[in-house]
């Protein structure tokens, strides 16, 4: 809470930017890019990683930690993400998000997610 306001985080990622969940380049051009949305659009005097921290696989136990015990976060939303055309596992696996959510059912909203392309059975 902040001065008395119940703080809703509406999104979190257990991100995986290991290289060999990557699909090539394409991957790991992406992954370097959103490392550059963190590091220019992080405030100043707030954290910001290095490489070797922000660019790994995130556990379960490192978002809680960082919602609930490194901010002011009372509830978020696990989601997440389908972009399985250039990760293996869509960068944001079901399942992590899933068990994020399993963990805290009173503070963790599981969103579902689908790569539309997918779905419309472009890929098998």
């Amino acid at each position: 809470m902040i001065d008395d306001f119940f703080v809703f985080d509406s999104v979190a990622h257990v991100f995986n930017f290991e290289p060999k969940n990557a699909y090539g380049p394409a991957g790991q051009m992406f992954s370097n890019h959103l490392y550059a949305f963190h590091t220019t659009l992080t405030p100043e005097g707030e954290t910001r990683l290095p490489p070797e921290e922000f660019l790994r696989q995130w556990t379960i136990d490192d978002i809680r930690r960082m919602v609930f015990e490194e901010s002011d976060t009372d509830m978020l939303v696990a989601m997440p993400l389908p972009l399985t055309d250039l990760y293996h596992d869509g960068l944001s696996p079901w399942q992590e998000c899933a068990e994020l959510a399993a963990r805290d059912p009173d503070r963790i909203v599981f969103w579902g997610s689908v790569n539309p392309w997918r779905a419309a059975g472009r890929w098998t």
